[in-house]
């Protein structure tokens, strides 16, 4: 009998990679909607009312704001209505000093500008009725003559039809993508001897007078509503979306493109608006052919035509906010381009009244942008705001929504409008994604639409089938003093949203496994990812939505592992998500028949613009049997080792077999007497597989028999070391 005793230390480096968690789609709770579609009873008022349908768990107001101006009136026995929270006064002029559109002027009800005894608020709706005053805001009076297209849509804005002797008027506008009623009294600024000095309309209407003085009304002040977008005031004014098309160069391909998008546009007979194109002075000035720069102009038919040379054209009738000041050129009111035929048939007239028409080619060079707004008169408006945090910096939300019929609709998150704010306020960056859930296991099954931007509005247009959706919402909030937020549909039929609520400590958890439920969706439902086939069994599936760049591991093999450095280079405003912390070397260990989902966000300081370039290094280990392993240790060990006791070589053989996971021994004992190890083990991160290493090993092995003892890594996302002192013998 003899002793031997060895020691030996091993160590190797961490790696970092995914841990080895299995995806559990999340389960939707849908009894927080309401199943069957809530019931709405209420007067027919044949007013944009009639399309406004309340939440199922906001509170039923008993009286309107209107309701109780009217109460306020009668206790106070008034006769004329005065906005105490608009009133005529300097501060709802402007609260800068230095405006000078509000100096010498007087606040005069319309009897004292108009001819009394013939005022109405409408007459025969028309969007030559509209004439810009002072105010630069060329964009709101543009889209309410595009607007005033359809007359009985101006009506439906009012709730009275008629002119109020008592001076108070409902106006139903959005506010903060919630379309609610606006009282305005009829107060209006005018010169001291003379009427309006902002907008006006011709003859006797005071409709265009009273929605400029409500829109002022929402944010504050008239100052407050000069130089905007189109986009967002037909929003507010008929809770419909908008979508532009921006010119890239002044080139017939881009005048061909421009033109199908209002072609097609107009055949589904929404609003259309134009700008003009910039100046280096920054001012609206004439170009030389009678378009006005940094000017609105709303867009009132488009039309194919032969012209007077023999020649097709496609041109495009155009309205200035001002009531004057025309294109010059061809297909003006003078060209020679005109045939009597068409003179007659589009009713063209000689005149400086702010109508013209133009061809597309001339069109492209003078307005660098057109405005759509998908305005349908019979949709529905549904809409929340949700509940945010002050203290968050990154906002997110996740909303149930229900679908009762199948509905065309408009999905639309909002912030609250920049003129709520001083100076330079900037809208945050947004995310919205859409998911249709099982009808049966109620987790995310298909991907919906998304849309990301920093705009005040970000829209997901979508025909929706009867059922249950989820709302994935993200804000990178760009400043510390606003958290508004509000979830709205306009659509061909009504919907009902629910804002989820976690357990407490679960929140961060579950909408993670949610929004992992979306990308997933978004793989199964667009062409938009690219798959690469690593190897027969494995692949890795690459796409993108809503600002989030996604790499999705599968292995379906079940005896390889993927191993998988991501090195990105060239980093743009990209962060990789948890649980990696190093954007620029993310390691990926997919183990047999799991996934692993690596994701990268696009942050707020690029304003939604990233880049990147990407190297990968991939390697492919397989798993082994106990067989496999002893095979490879006496074929290819990493390490071999003959027993030696005394000087002398006996014949017990020691076989190291490392992996990237782990390390296995395995000993071959061929003498004629029983041969027995005690191993003390010193190590990190790493565990016995089916024995205790926390105390002495003994192995004894028989004569003519072998024996493997195998180590693993507890975490595999760190390296592991051991170290190992020895006794042996032979008995």
């Amino acid at each position: 009998m003899g002793i031997c005793a060895s020691t030996k230390s091993i160590q190797v480096p961490a790696h970092e990679h995914a841990p080895e968690t299995e995806y559990k789609p999340f389960v939707f709770d849908t009894t927080i909607v309401p199943e069957q579609q809530p019931q709405v009873i209420q007067n027919k008022t044949h007013t944009v009312a009639d399309r406004i349908i309340p939440q199922h768990n906001n509170a039923i107001q008993t009286s309107t704001e209107y309701d109780l101006a009217l109460q306020e009136m009668h206790n106070k026995q008034q006769t004329i209505f005065e906005d105490s929270k608009f009133p005529p006064a300097r501060s709802s002029l402007s609260s800068d000093p230095n405006f000078k559109k509000g100096k010498d002027i007087s606040w005069k009800r319309p009897d004292q500008f108009l001819q009394a005894g013939s005022i109405k608020l409408f007459d025969a709706i028309d969007p030559m009725d509209i004439k810009q005053g002072e105010l630069g805001d060329c964009y709101f009076l543009s889209s309410l003559s595009a607007l005033a297209e359809i007359p009985q849509q101006i009506q439906k804005l009012f709730r009275q039809q008629e002119y109020q002797q008592n001076g108070l008027y409902g106006i139903y506008l959005c506010k903060n993508g919630i379309l609610q009623e606006i009282i305005v009294d009829d107060f209006i600024p005018c010169n001291l001897q003379g009427g309006p000095i902002f907008s006006r309309a011709n003859g006797n209407e005071l409709w265009v007078l009273l929605l400029e003085k409500a829109y002022a009304k929402i944010f504050g002040s008239y100052h407050k509503i000069e130089s905007g977008l189109a986009s967002c005031a037909l929003k507010d004014l008929t809770g419909a979306p908008s979508e532009y098309f921006i010119r890239k160069a002044e080139t017939l391909k881009d005048a061909d493109l421009c033109w199908e998008f209002m072609e097609k546009n107009d055949k589904q007979k929404y609003i259309l608006t134009a700008s003009s194109e910039t100046n280096d002075q920054g001012v609206e000035l004439d170009n030389g052919g009678g378009i006005v720069s940094q000017h609105c102009y709303a867009i009132l038919d488009v039309q194919r035509v032969t012209g007077s040379d023999g020649q097709p054209d496609r041109i495009i009738k155009i309205r200035n906010p001002w009531g004057r000041k025309e294109w010059t050129k061809d297909w003006s009111d003078n060209s020679a381009k005109w045939t009597p035929e068409l003179r007659q048939r589009f009713q063209v007239q000689q005149k400086d009244d702010g109508i013209f028409w133009m061809s597309v080619k001339d069109f492209i060079t003078e307005f660098s942008q057109v405005c759509v707004c998908k305005f349908k008169p019979d949709y529905l408006y549904t809409a929340t705001t949700l509940q945010v945090d002050k203290s968050d910096t990154v906002t997110t939300k996740v909303i149930l929504m229900k679908v009762y019929q199948k509905s065309h609709a408009f999905i639309s998150l909002t912030q609250q409008d920049k003129r709520f704010f001083q100076k330079g306020h900037q809208y945050s960056l947004a995310r919205l994604i859409i998911g249709e859930l099982d009808k049966n296991t109620k987790e995310v099954l298909h991907y919906s639409g998304c849309a990301f931007d920093n705009e005040r509005d970000i829209v997901v247009e979508k025909i929706f089938e009867p059922g249950y959706y989820a709302l994935y919402i993200e804000v990178d909030w760009a400043q510390n003093y606003d958290r508004y937020l509000a979830i709205s549909c306009y659509g061909s039929n009504s919907v009902q949203f629910s804002e989820l609520q976690f357990q407490a400590g679960q929140e961060k958890l579950a909408i993670n496994t949610i929004f992992d439920g979306f990308l997933r969706a978004h793989e199964r439902d667009t062409d938009e990812e690219k798959v690469k086939d690593i190897e027969p069994g494995i692949r890795r599936i690459s796409g993108v939505v809503a600002g989030y760049l996604y790499y999705w591991y599968q292995n379906q093999t079940t005896k390889k592992t993927l191993q998988e450095v991501l090195h990105l280079d060239k980093i743009q405003n990209l962060e990789v998500c948890p649980p990696f912390q190093n954007t620029a070397d993310v390691q990926v260990q997919c183990k047999p028949l799991s996934t692993v989902m690596v994701k990268y966000r696009v942050t707020k300081q690029g304003g939604g613009s990233y880049g990147y370039a990407l190297k990968c290094q991939t390697q492919i280990s397989e798993a082994k049997s106990e067989q496999d392993i002893i095979q490879q240790a006496l074929q290819k060990p990493d390490q071999k080792v003959q027993r030696s006791f005394q000087g002398q070589n006996i014949q017990v053989f020691f076989y190291l077999v490392k992996f990237p996971a782990g390390v296995a021994f395995f000993y071959e004992n061929k003498e004629s007497r029983t041969y027995q190890e005690t191993i003390t083990f010193e190590v990190t991160n790493l565990k016995g597989v089916g024995i205790d290493i926390s105390r002495d090993v003994v192995l004894d092995i028989p004569p003519g028999q072998s024996k493997l003892i195998q180590l693993q890594s507890i975490d595999p996302t760190k390296g592991y070391s051991y170290k190992q002192s020895i006794m042996f013998k032979l008995m």
